[in-house]
């Protein structure tokens, strides 16, 4: 199997029960392994509780194929784990409507909750919505 170079930047903070990833694309395999590993400590603490995930897309919003693969691969793992939302902001990338349809189906084939912004604060403040709707039905 070669190996390429990551092509993508990925940075991965965490703010309360909601993981922000920050991304500018086009992404390949590598890029997404690359920030699987910067997000383990953090989906460590996240997870066995109602969750959440802010995307900011910057660039161009594609995954190459592998790398889509991968990414549903993950995201199937993480409602397994109490991932109850994402939000991905695309105002902010080269082509929104792409990003819509593109990342969309992504999180459509996994059957996430997923709601697209134009605004950071915005989608922000969804996903706590989102969060604090399951904890207090997991908690009843």
């Amino acid at each position: 199997m070669t190996q390429f170079v990551p092509h993508g930047e990925v940075s991965v903070t965490r703010e309360g029960r909601t993981m922000v990833i920050e991304g500018r694309g086009p992404w390949n395999l590598e890029a997404v392994k690359r920030s699987e590993q910067a997000a383990e400590h953090i989906l460590r603490d996240l997870y066995g509780q109602p969750w959440a995930v802010v995307m900011v897309v910057y660039g161009e919003p594609i995954h190459v194929p592998d790398a889509e693969g991968r990414l549903i691969d993950l995201v199937k793992h993480d409602i397994k784990n109490g991932r109850v939302a994402s939000a991905l902001v695309i105002g902010l990338c080269d082509s929104p409507t792409f990003a819509k349809n593109h990342i969309g189906s992504i999180y459509q084939q996994v059957y996430d909750n997923v709601a697209f912004f134009d605004d950071v604060a915005e989608a922000k403040s969804w996903v706590l919505q989102q969060v604090a709707s399951a904890s207090s039905k997991r908690n009843t």
